[in-house]
């Protein structure tokens, strides 16, 4: 079975941001790539979808029900 990954025109459309983000994240180490030969990237669109998922934002609720524990 062969993985398909995506390039950087997929990649941004996957995430819905432009281009130069993806590159501008890329360069900063914030967003998993691979480059096999040194020239394009390639993207793993589970590996996207994680770097969205690691970006969730808990509710207030949440984070009251953390402190809650917390201070119990």
């Amino acid at each position: 079975m062969t993985k398909e990954y995506l390039t950087v025109d997929e990649a941004a459309a996957f995430l819905k941001t432009t281009k130069k983000y993806i590159y501008k994240m890329v360069f900063d180490r914030k967003l998993p790539c691979y480059k096999p030969t040194g020239g394009r990237l390639y993207f793993d669109p589970d590996e996207l979808e994680k770097f969205i998922r690691n970006g969730r934002k808990a509710t207030r609720a949440e984070l009251q029900d953390r402190a809650t524990g917390l201070l119990n």
